[in-house]
């Protein structure tokens, strides 16, 4: 009898200390959820780009208020196909309606045909050309935000949508949409947080550390979008080859109902010396008559540019390809024509030619006319793909 009390006793003991190990155990496990760790500012800068962290060719350089970004890395997220010459120490740049040229040690780059100042420079530094990614937001159209804490540059593109909101109390963002989720970081009251969705009761956020995670509903206020996405619309043209002659008498059965309509009709050769010559022969009665019977039926014009010289005379640096961009930028502007259609035959220098027409594409896209390549077998049809609004097969 008494063996059997001594052993209920023990029983009773092992699951008293049983329920206290586990009732320390599932304290330390609450303490570790509800515990923001101890940040260390880590010794490299981090690159966040549109909510991801990127992973860099290069490592990044702050240089008092400049951050600078190699140029490989640049080619990786924004620019595959920009231009380095060694020999000239230059650096040509494109992007959505801009084009940029800067030079190794100034302290402006050349925008769109004006000048810009830099707060940094394009920089040479142990065999790498570093960027000065501050000064670059208004090229690749970025926010940019720079992390202290967190060393982390936070990038967003001015083309997505944004919608924002404010912290009404001091809050905690979680790794999950989880009241025992792991806490992240600690908000504090009037915190601006960028929203990025809903789930359950709490809304995902990113916090102005470039961090992601979740927040309760409640404890977030004044969401609103203040940027939207901008959407290119789709182009669906008809291409009337047999209304492009201004001599000839149309009617309107050549033209679709359901697309825009397009003539193409050659006002335009590029000569030696980067002479664009005007063949419009626009003080003529039959000019005047077809730009007009054109514009009653809601027709486009993409003017045809021909070549009777070598690209390699006349498109070989970045100022002979810019003087020719301004020269048929200016007709267009001066004819109200809607675009130009790039049908040269002699293209002795397709690296030329290409950045011709890489060059060409922010200048038309910044006044929203648009870019026609007419194709022939010495072009690279998955280059001209990406810069062209529209092919032609010959």
């Amino acid at each position: 009898m008494k063996k059997k009390v001594l052993n209920k006793y023990a029983k009773r003991r092992r699951i008293a200390i049983l329920a206290v190990v586990l009732a320390i155990a599932l304290i330390i496990v609450l303490l570790n959820i509800f515990k923001v760790e101890a940040h260390k500012k880590p010794d490299k800068i981090s690159l966040m780009l549109n909510n991801e962290i990127v992973e860099l060719e290069k490592e990044m350089y702050k240089e008092e208020e400049n951050i600078y970004i190699s140029k490989e890395d640049i080619v990786k997220l924004f620019d595959d196909t920009l231009y380095y010459n060694e020999a000239e120490k230059e650096l040509i740049t494109t992007y959505n309606t801009h084009i940029a040229l800067l030079k190794v040690d100034e302290t402006f780059m050349v925008l769109n045909d004006s000048n810009v100042e830099l707060k940094g420079c394009l920089t040479e530094k142990d065999g790498v050309i570093y960027l000065p990614l501050t000064d670059l937001g208004i090229v690749y159209d970025l926010e940019i935000e720079y992390s202290e804490e967190y060393n982390r540059v936070i990038l967003s593109s001015t083309q997505e949508e944004k919608k924002q909101a404010i912290t009404l109390k001091k809050a905690t963002l979680k790794e999950k949409p989880s009241m025992f989720s792991k806490k992240i970081e600690k908000l504090d009251m009037s915190e601006y947080v960028v929203v990025l969705g809903t789930e359950k009761k709490y809304k995902k956020v990113r916090t102005e550390n470039g961090n992601i995670g979740y927040v309760k509903e409640n404890k977030i206020s004044n969401e609103e979008t203040i940027r939207e996405k901008m959407v290119n619309p789709v182009l669906d043209v008809n291409i009337v080859e047999d209304a492009s002659d201004i001599l000839k008498q149309h009617d309107n059965s050549l033209f679709s109902t359901e697309k825009q309509n397009v003539v193409i009709p050659t006002f335009f050769t590029l000569d030696k010396d980067q002479k664009v010559l005007d063949k419009t022969n626009s003080s003529t009665n039959s000019f005047a008559s077809y730009t007009n019977w054109i514009r009653e039926n809601n027709v486009q014009i993409w003017a045809t540019i021909t070549n009777s010289a070598n690209i390699s005379e006349n498109l070989l640096t970045y100022t002979q390809r810019n003087s020719v961009i301004n020269s048929i930028y200016n007709y267009l502007m001066q004819y109200q024509f809607q675009g130009i259609n790039i049908d040269f035959d002699k293209i002795d220098d397709i690296n030329s030619f290409n950045r011709f027409l890489i060059e060409l594409k922010p200048k038309l896209k910044e006044s929203g006319l648009k870019l026609c390549i007419t194709y022939n077998n010495s072009l690279d049809k998955n280059k001209i793909q990406n810069i062209a609004d529209w092919i032609i097969e010959k």
